[in-house]
């Protein structure tokens, strides 16, 4: 993962997930430190504490670069399904061959020199020390989602429901080829306005939308946009926000759009040699852009990863949208959009391609 995505995932974090996430990080430098301590205390009484130190060194610098590399390089020479056989190859059979081996091989020529069982642990120690980041962050997902919803959920309990903050918009409606009608529709909020969070309908039951992935509506700011097919299930939704200093909220859900809706237009998106400009606002988590590789590929990037300077509340694909990776894509060369009216049914994806030059665009 690129180092600025992982910052704004960690920038993303509520107080209560930094601080569990902290003390998961804390527990985990405890136990590689109990692990390396033990291993330190063994080896010294045997006089080959020194040799131990090495070996360690060795195989965080020279042995762990090179199985790194003999998983990646491999694969990288070949391409299609061929490539993804020889990377699993590589990392089933060669990766662990060239990590033991190369303990083995290093122990032998220490001084005093570490016999095979001693260089076998080391290695099997190692390779857990360098897993164990990601096996706390598996094992722990669960536990830090499961308490900051429980501490979330409390927080919102007996809040009074109060007038709707949002001014709504009307319905437009639009014929999408491919597709069929699709509907739009924003809320915007007045001036000054914080909304503290999101809450969706499942049932009974009222979970928080601020870690799951939006396609029927996304956020610009303060202000709300929903994007739907005819067909999709449209989502009821509990805002809150804080009114004279105590937390209230107020539920909204998208009026069922009908044949009824005055006008319908042609649903068309006019791209720029940077951008794109959708005729309303589109969740980035249903969009996806096409541009060339080579003359011939048509290639598609998720709109949903962020690029530099966007951020997970933020979810519009606006007007104007810029591409930040202009420079390696080029020009936007199509728009894919990703619908499912049935739930029983395959996604229905669309292509939106940019006219030819000379039509006006």
């Amino acid at each position: 993962m690129e180092i600025d995505k992982f910052l704004m995932l960690f920038s993303n974090l509520s107080g209560f997930e930094a601080w569990a996430w902290g003390l998961v990080g804390v527990v985990l430098l405890l136990v590689i430190g109990a692990i390396l301590w033990r291993e330190r205390r063994h080896f010294g009484r045997q006089g080959k504490a020194g040799s131990w130190l090495s070996l360690r060194l060795l195989a965080l610098f020279l042995l762990l670069p090179l199985t790194v590399g003999v998983v990646l390089i491999p694969g990288r020479m070949v391409s299609g399904m061929e490539a993804l056989a020889v990377f699993y190859a590589a990392l089933l059979v060669a990766a662990p061959l060239v990590w033991f081996a190369g303990h083995v091989f290093a122990g032998h020529l220490l001084r005093p020199a570490l016999n095979k069982g001693e260089s076998l642990y080391l290695g099997a120690s190692g390779l857990f020390i360098l897993l164990s980041p990601a096996m706390a962050m598996t094992l722990g997902q669960s536990a830090v989602f499961q308490a900051r919803h429980s501490l979330a959920a409390n927080a919102v309990k007996g809040t009074l429901a109060a007038a709707m903050p949002y001014s709504v918009g009307s319905i437009q409606r639009f014929e999408l080829s491919g597709v069929g009608p699709v509907f739009a529709q924003s809320l915007s909020t007045p001036a000054g306005f914080v909304l503290e969070r999101i809450d969706r309908r499942f049932g009974d039951a009222w979970l928080d939308t601020r870690s799951t992935t939006r396609t029927l509506y996304c956020r610009n700011a303060q202000d709300l946009h929903f994007f739907w097919s005819a067909g999709e299930a449209l989502p009821e939704l509990r805002f809150y926000w804080r009114q004279n200093d105590r937390l209230v909220h107020a539920d909204f859900v998208p009026a069922n759009a009908s044949a009824d809706v005055a006008a319908t237009r042609e649903f068309r998106i006019a791209f720029r040699p940077d951008g794109i400009d959708p005729p309303v606002p589109i969740p980035r988590e249903r969009t996806a852009m096409g541009y060339f590789v080579g003359q011939e590929q048509l290639v598609y990037a998720s709109a949903g990863a962020l690029q530099p300077g966007e951020n997970f509340d933020e979810d519009c694909i606006m007007p104007g949208y810029k591409r930040v990776a202009l420079e390696r894509e080029g020009p936007p060369q199509a728009v894919a959009l990703m619908f499912r009216p049935d739930v029983q049914a395959p996604t229905l994806r669309v292509e939106i391609r940019r006219p030819p030059a000379g039509d006006g665009q």
